[in-house]
Order: C-alpha cells, then structure tokens, then sequence
C-alpha cells in the first residue's frame, strides 16, 4: 500500500490550499533538493568563502554582510517555498513540536535584557527562518528520504572538493600545525572528519537497502573512510563507531515484546547504578569525572581534561551564577573582545566563542528557563520518534541515530540552538520532517478508516438482504 507521501508525489491537489498553489508541482522538488544543499554547504563552508576566517557564525557582534545574504537567500526561497504550499505549511505548524516553538519565542523574549538585543534578535532570526524553511521541505512537499539523500550527496561533494584540493593547493586543505591533518575546502579538521563519519553511517544505511548499487556503496563507504583517516579526528571516529551500531540496532527488531524496549532501558539503569553502588562501597565516595572518562580518553588519546574544555566550563558556570533563571541572553554572550565573556578571554589568554557544551552555552544564555525548554524540545522529539518508528521503522532508525549523536556531541561542542550550524541546521529539519510524517499517517489512517465505513452496506440493504 502507498503512503500518503508516495501518493503526494504524484502532483495531486494539496488539500486546503487555494489558486496555483495548490498543486505540488516539478519545481518544488527541485527546491526542496536546492534547500538543503545550500543550508549545508553554507553551515560547513568558511563564512562568505573566505577561507581566512574560519568562525562559523560570522564576524562576532556585527555579523557578515556575505554570511546574511548567504542564508538570507536560503530563507527567502524557503519562505516563498511554504507559501506556496500553504495549505501543508499551515497543517505543519499546528503539528510541530510546541516546545521548539517555545524555546524560539523565548529567544525572542531575552531582547528584553540582553547586552546585545540586535544580535540576539539576528540570532533569533535564524532559528525562526530554519524552522520555517524545515517546515517547507517537509513531507509531502519534500520526498520522506529527500532530506537524508540529498545531504548524503551534498556532503561527499564537499568531501570530493576536499580531496582534490587538499593534494593540489595543501596550504589550503592541510593542517601542518595539527600534523598534516586534511580539513580541505572546510573551516577546520575535526569539520571534515565529522562529516565523513556521518557519511560513513548513511552509507551503510544505504547498503541495506535498494536504491543504489552495491558498487556504489561500497565506494562511498570507503571513500568516506579515507577521508576519515586523513581529517585524524579521533572524535568522528567514535562518532562513525558508535553511529552506526545505533543505526543497526534500532532498524532491526531485536526485541518484539511491547515492553521490551522499557525492560533493556530499565536493566541497563539498573546495572549502571549497580557499578556506582559497588565503587562507592569499595571506595566510599562516588566516582570523579576523570575517573569516568580516562578509559575512554585513553582509547581516543584524549585527556581526561577534554583538552582544556573543564578549564572554560569552571569559568562559564561562574558567570551562570550572575543570571541563573533567565539568562543573559540568546546569543549575547561569546562576541570576542568587550562582549560579556571578556573576563574568560583575560583568564585563559585567547578568545573562545562557545563553552564547548551546548548544554552549559543554553543554561548561560537562557537561564535554567531556557535549558529546561530545551530539554522540553528533545523529549517531544524523542516523542515523535517512537511514533515514527511504529509506522517506518527504517526511516525512524538513521533519525535516532543522529538524534543520539547530537546529544552526545554537544556535551563537548556547542552547536544545537547555535544559529546556521550543520548540527542545528539537521535537528531542525529533522523535527519538522518527523512531525510531517505523522500527521500524514493520520490523514492516511483517517481516509482508510473513512473508506472502510463508506463500504459497509446501509441498514436498508442489510434489511432488504434479510430473508
């Protein structure tokens, strides 16, 4: 049987649309297709193409005249592209994650005092043209795969730039301070690794399924491998490692009891409360941090100190303390020298521009108020996902996937709720995307459930049948 999103596909009226628009055309494929490659590769490329500066986010408080009209195109297009299909934009909204809608209104709100109201409102800007341009590549406008896909393509093109130019113009692509590290046409090293090891999980993902050659895949598998390699970026090795176990765990049913999956969850909380049991029993005190990670910095010849990140994390916990509920404000705070994260700069002699933790960027930027939005956000997404698991189990398994790697990673790196970044950017679409894919489920189930009672004979049939 068809999904409604397969049907849709076919160009059929888009209910509760009105004029030309609503037919979903052969245009809007191609816009949805056009979409994503642009905010990708404007998220992973340096700012304006200026491979001088490698700051993701712009020239600190003013911003880049280049980086606005870059994603200012992406936004417009998206917006042109929602109003085009109204109908399934509105339907969208009224669907989509309330919290992710709350955290972005609540940006807003710290204008109210923040030291930098323009670049808050900026930064609230961005989050509020990625949702909509999400909610304009959303099903059925955008295929239910086009967003993996497309990105899939968009990422190994970039990779194949960063091949040829990191052999050809190697002061360009070669990091020989990091030892000989490749970042080729990207801002930084563990960039070009973090992207290889993504595409190593969508390659894989691909395999398992029919839609290109075996050849094909096993290329791109070992491609992006060596691509992996030669980014030495001991980080997007694990993010490859563990990536694709989740993949390949979640697709396939293991477990096919109905309370199975809360049993394994149950007794691996159990079992990990049972070792901090057992150490505090032997030891008598709880386990400290570098204790907790020195196994895992070992395997990844990290420090237990996550290469000076705790040093940053000690500092922004104190400014926390000054603003602990609300926040000083979205985005106000990491702007270089004279922004309000000038007394780290004296303490560490350098300019940082995250915490390295998401988590602690959220809390510091929008108080406890914000971080407990956030969590809101992540709760309703993961929501949503066991939903989309019970209607497309494949589908569902690469969205947790990354899901799961996200959170992770922003433990370390800030980049969920951070503006025009690549992680952000996929959590955004991601949601939308889910979130369409239900609510077409619903409307599937609600036309079956209605031709299943227009087939059923009338009582005057059933009497006039009656012997």
């Amino acid at each position: 049987m068809n999904t409604a999103t397969e049907q849709l596909d076919a160009a059929r009226p888009v209910q509760g649309s009105q004029g030309p628009s609503s037919v979903i055309s052969k245009l809007d494929p191609f816009l949805v297709r056009l979409l994503i490659v642009m905010s990708m590769t404007f998220s992973l490329l340096p700012p304006g193409f200026n491979w001088g500066n490698t700051d993701p986010q712009g020239s600190y408080a003013e911003g880049s005249l280049i980086f606005q009209m870059e994603f200012g195109s992406v936004f417009l297009i998206g917006a042109w592209l929602a109003w085009r299909n109204r109908g399934w934009s509105l339907r969208h909204v009224v669907h989509l994650n309330p919290l992710l809608i709350a955290i972005i209104l609540y940006c807003l709100i710290t204008i109210l005092w923040s030291p930098y109201p323009v670049v808050t409102l900026k930064r609230s800007i961005q989050l509020i043209g990625l949702t909509l341009v999400g909610i304009a590549i959303s099903p059925p406008i955008g295929g239910k795969q086009q967003l993996i896909r497309t990105m899939l393509g968009t990422l190994m093109t970039l990779m194949a730039f960063s091949f040829v130019v990191s052999l050809v113009i190697p002061r360009v692509g070669v990091d020989y301070e990091l030892g000989g590290a490749w970042r080729g046409i990207l801002t930084q090293k563990n960039t070009l690794g973090a992207i290889s090891g993504l595409c190593v999980v969508l390659w894989i993902k691909e395999i398992l399924g029919t839609t290109f050659p075996r050849s094909i895949c096993y290329f791109g598998i070992l491609f992006s491998l060596f691509m992996l390699v030669m980014a030495k970026s001991s980080t997007a090795i694990l993010v490859a490692t563990l990536g694709t176990g989740i993949y390949l765990l979640i697709r396939r049913r293991y477990l096919t009891g109905e309370f199975d999956g809360r049993r394994l969850t149950i007794s691996l909380a159990v079992i990990i409360l049972l070792g901090f049991h057992i150490f505090y029993v032997i030891n008598g005190r709880l386990p400290e941090w570098n204790e907790l990670f020195a196994p895992f910095g070992a395997l990844f010849n990290k420090s237990t100190d996550l290469t000076g990140r705790t040093d940053i994390w000690r500092l922004v916990l104190l400014e926390v303390d000054r603003h602990p509920v609300f926040g000083i404000g979205y985005g106000a705070f990491w702007l270089g020298e004279g922004s309000p994260s000038q007394m780290i700069i004296n303490a560490l002699h350098w300019i940082p521009l995250q915490a390295h933790n998401g988590y602690l960027d959220i809390l510091n930027e929008l108080g406890i108020v914000g971080l407990t939005i956030m969590a809101g956000v992540f709760v309703f997404h993961i929501r949503n996902l066991i939903k989309l698991t019970r209607i497309d189990r494949e589908e569902a398994a690469i969205h947790w996937a990354m899901l799961i790697l996200i959170l992770i990673s922003n433990l370390s790196e800030s980049e969920v709720f951070r503006g025009v970044l690549f992680q952000n950017i996929f959590f955004i679409y991601s949601s939308t995307a889910i979130s369409a894919r239900i609510t077409l489920h619903r409307m599937e189930q609600a036309e079956l459930a209605k031709q299943a009672v227009q087939e059923l004979p009338s009582d005057g049939a059933l009497r006039g049948a009656t012997p």
